[in-house]
């Protein structure tokens, strides 16, 4: 792919070298410095035209600064006889005759030799001509350039890199479409928004098949590469370093994050300062610890290949002895993976204590490694089985599968058969979509154990299946019967909770979720650290379906933290945070998380898949764009399986929207009021609630006593204006939609309240008052377009802006503020009496009959 890499305008740097090269007060010029890559270059030559004219330019080299006026030997004669400090004079005069109100620009002036510096440093003091310095930060720097700004005055402008959004505006630009938020955040980690590495990285992960399109958002799939030509610079940058520097550095790309007590007992302290020098490390407080990390992430692959075997094998073996028993799991894991390449090989045990680690911190790809290592290392059933959960984890089912079924559950203790039984059965449901076989091993399991602690770790395995496949009012009495027993083992109180919160989620107890939640604290090991992700699925679905959404927000946001080592149940994450903001009516922020997730999650967990593509179908549906929902329809139907039959009331109400956003209302009714009782059928009162209020939303005038049923049984705060518009929507009653729109309006829940508004505008409408419906229809208006400009059929029915023309609505808006007609007139520079006209006016059309009235109404427009 060919790059058309694009300039991101330094506005704010230009400004000052403008404002430094116009001084009138001291020399006229600037000292433009950054680090390599920085794009200095770029941006003196976009600042040249803006230049006093004529412009000559001096470019330091390495070839020239150790010859004398190397550097400026085109623009002079150098070869006068006169004494030096003559010679530097004369050169001088002449330049500034020659270049009297122009400019000089230098580049790379930190390479300048000793007399051509010296020469700058005598132009600056007779102020022509203009000087624009470029050097590059960190560099040894000739003492006359450095005396530029010191001693003489020039302006002094540092060249950053790019922040996050501007990593973002370029790398959009560059590769012509939207790049997920993930990968932005991840290349300009990578890079520290440094331009030129940033142009390296994005060429050589595309060259790499690394940066991949998916669904039309770039996505970074695998660690990022760089060019061959980068690799080489920095490869030349250590190598040319001394011995000590070079071990230093290397200590670092095998063993990063490293403290400095780690760091010191292997190097000394004279190559940590060397190591820092060269730019290829540096040292930063992380929390109350000064660590030591690669300047660059990139660049440990790059030292690493420039290390002989043998170091590497000793290197790696000093830094997994110093590592080794470390209390922090991170560090144990370190500790193993640098052994399996090191002249200290750890043990089985420690390798799958490590790949153990790595589950529950939810790395399942480093989990691979180590436990595949173990288990070539002799290890036991241990190994293999944890080998198996971490092949689950990436992904590879089938192969999880095939582990585990070559083991022999009938030679196993009753511990291991019960721990074999829960990470098949998992991963036969959640993983290969065959629910009805997981259900079947863990009963066959379940005749062969004899303790009640082994039935219970069965039984709320069964349970956490059961409520996806439908059975959930069975589920939670399961789960409950295991919740109040006496001595629960961990295993079985996590799977219990993992059913339970996402159960009482979707049947309208999201209160009793967080009690759930709490029993789990401190309970997670590696064989059940997923299941905390369904628990968190539970709590952050119970408070978005009570109207929760602050709380809600941070739930999700720690969850994502908690998944950012593994990308499927990231985005799995990031798709409920989704929901929550489809429901506080964020819709285009909810789109664009919603495509990431369809993009990122691909081909695995199903029920990932299902969640997204359902949620992003009814976001595109809301945004009045029902054929590109159709499509996200259609791939949730493709991936709604067996173990996903627990959303068959979501897709029902997905296709009510398409319906809707379409135009058909009367089949949008229908298949709400279908997803409603098949919601019912399995107790999913929540889900049935919203069902019903869909309908309402659509137009259904017969829903308001199945809602009012429904508030006897569904917990939180949306329940009551829910049932509240429906009763009016039966009575037509536009005071009862008003009042429904308002509690929506205030617990933050702004594309509801828009649907009540219009619903209560048209009722005003119909019983004739005009006010009324104006102030209700403006309100549904605003609240739309602070919502990315809905479209749902009672928006699109009932919501407007004020009938004012602009210069109404401005005199109105001033009116409204409680200004006099004379002091109107005088903001806007027209006549008292044309004020009063159009004062006139806008009572008529708004039929208000005074300036409090007036005032209510530019109120219902205005208020976020």
């Amino acid at each position: 792919m060919n790059l058309a890499w694009p300039v991101i305008e330094r506005r704010a740097e230009s400004a000052a070298i403008a404002e430094a090269v116009g001084s009138t007060d001291g020399s006229r010029g600037v000292l433009v410095e950054g680090v390599t890559g920085t794009g200095k270059t770029t941006l003196v030559t976009s600042c040249a035209a803006a230049l006093p004219r004529p412009v000559r330019w001096i470019t330091g080299t390495a070839a020239s600064r150790n010859r004398p006026f190397g550097a400026v030997r085109r623009l002079v004669d150098a070869t006068s006889p006169w004494t030096l400090a003559a010679l530097l004079s004369d050169m001088s005069r002449g330049l500034s005759e020659e270049l009297t109100g122009g400019s000089i620009i230098v580049d790379d002036a930190h390479l300048l030799d000793p007399l051509s510096a010296a020469l700058l440093n005598q132009l600056a003091t007779a102020r022509s001509p203009t000087l624009v310095v470029a050097i590059r930060s960190g560099e040894p720097t000739p003492d006359a350039v450095t005396a530029l700004w010191k001693d003489r005055g020039l302006g002094r402008v540092t060249l950053g890199c790019f922040d996050r959004a501007e990593t973002e505006t370029v790398l959009a630009t560059a590769l012509g479409g939207p790049v997920e938020s993930r990968t932005v955040d991840h290349i300009a980690a990578t890079t520290g928004g440094n331009p030129l590495h940033l142009r390296r990285l994005v060429e050589g992960s595309l060259a790499a098949g690394h940066l991949r399109r998916a669904h039309g958002i770039w996505q970074l799939r695998e660690d990022p590469a760089v060019t061959a030509e980068l690799a080489r610079h920095f490869r030349e940058r250590w190598l040319q370093s001394p011995p000590g520097t070079r071990r230093a550095v290397a200590l670092v790309a095998f063993g990063e994050p490293m403290t400095l007590a780690v760091l010191g007992d292997l190097a000394k302290h004279v190559s940590m300062l060397g190591a820092e020098r060269t730019g290829l490390v540096r040292f930063a407080a992380e929390g109350r610890t000064v660590v030591a990390r690669l300047a660059y992430p990139f660049l440990g692959d790059v030292i690493r290949e420039c290390v002989d075997d043998p170091t590497a094998r000793r290197i790696r073996g000093e830094l997994a002895a110093r590592l080794t028993g470390a209390p922090d799991p991170a560090e144990r894991i370190r500790a193993a993976e640098l052994s399996l390449g090191s002249d200290r090989p750890a043990g089985a045990r420690e390798l799958t204590a490590a790949a153990a680690d790595a589950i529950a911190l939810c790395a399942f790809d480093r989990a691979v490694g180590l436990a595949r290592a173990a288990v070539t290392d002799g290890g036991g059933l241990e190994a293999h089985l944890v080998r198996a959960a971490a092949s689950a984890g990436t992904g590879r089912a089938a192969e999880a599968e095939e582990l585990l079924a070559t083991l022999d559950p009938t030679r196993m203790a009753e511990p291991d058969l019960v721990l074999w039984a829960m990470l098949r059965a998992g991963n036969l449901y959640r993983n290969l979509g065959s629910g009805d076989r997981a259900t079947d091993l863990l009963a066959a399991t379940r005749r062969r154990v004899t303790t009640p602690a082994s039935r219970q770790c069965l039984d709320a395995a069964r349970a956490a299946i059961d409520v996806r496949l439908g059975h959930t009012c069975a589920a939670v009495q399961v789960v409950e019967r295991i919740r109040d027993a006496g001595r629960v083992p961990p295993a079985a109180r996590m799977w219990a909770a993992s059913a339970g919160c996402l159960a009482l989620s979707l049947m309208g107890r999201g209160s009793e979720v967080p009690q759930w939640s709490r029993q789990t604290d401190g309970l997670t090991r590696w064989d059940t650290s997923a299941l905390r992700f369904a628990i968190g699925q539970g709590e952050m679905l119970a408070l978005t379906y009570t109207g929760e959404f602050g709380p809600a927000e941070l739930c999700a946001r720690r969850y994502l933290e908690l998944a950012r080592n593994h990308d499927d149940t990231w985005y799995g994450m990031s798709a409920l945070l989704g929901k929550l903001e489809l429901a506080r009516g964020r819709l285009h922020e909810c789109k664009a998380r919603l495509e990431e997730a369809v993009s990122g999650l691909g081909r695995t967990d199903p029920e990932w898949r299902v969640l997204a593509n359902l949620l992003l179908a009814q976001c595109l549906a809301l945004l009045g764009r029902p054929s590109d929902g159709v499509a996200a329809a259609a791939r949730a139907e493709d991936a709604h399986g067996e173990s996903t039959v627990l959303y068959g009331a979501d897709l029902g109400i997905t296709r009510a929207w398409l319906a809707a956003a379409s135009g058909d209302l009367g089949r949008a009714i229908g298949l709400a009021r279908r997803a409603a009782d098949q919601a019912s059928r399995h107790g999913l009162h929540a889900v049935e609630a919203e069902a019903m209020h869909s309908a309402v939303r659509f137009g259904d005038r017969a829903c308001g006593a199945r809602l009012r049923a429904l508030a006897n049984v569904v917990d939180g705060d949306l329940i009551a204006p829910m049932t509240a518009q429906a009763v009016a929507a039966e009575a037509a009653d536009g005071d009862g939609l008003l009042s429904a729109a308002s509690q929506f309006d205030h617990r933050g829940s702004r594309l509801l309240a828009a649907d009540a508004y219009a619903q209560s505008a048209a009722a005003y409408r119909r019983a004739g008052d005009r006010r009324a419906e104006l102030r209700a229809s403006t309100r549904a208006y605003t609240l739309a377009r602070l919502c990315g400009d809905a479209q749902t059929p009672a928006i699109r029915a009932a919501a407007g802006p004020l009938p004012l023309t602009p210069r109404e609505h401005e005199v109105a808006v001033l009116a409204a503020a409680k200004l006099t007609n004379h002091e109107i007139a005088d903001r806007l520079e027209v006549s008292t009496r044309t004020i009063e006209g159009h004062i006139y006016h806008i009572y008529m059309k708004l039929e208000v009959p005074d300036r409090e009235s007036l005032a209510d109404t530019i109120l219902m427009e205005t208020t976020p």
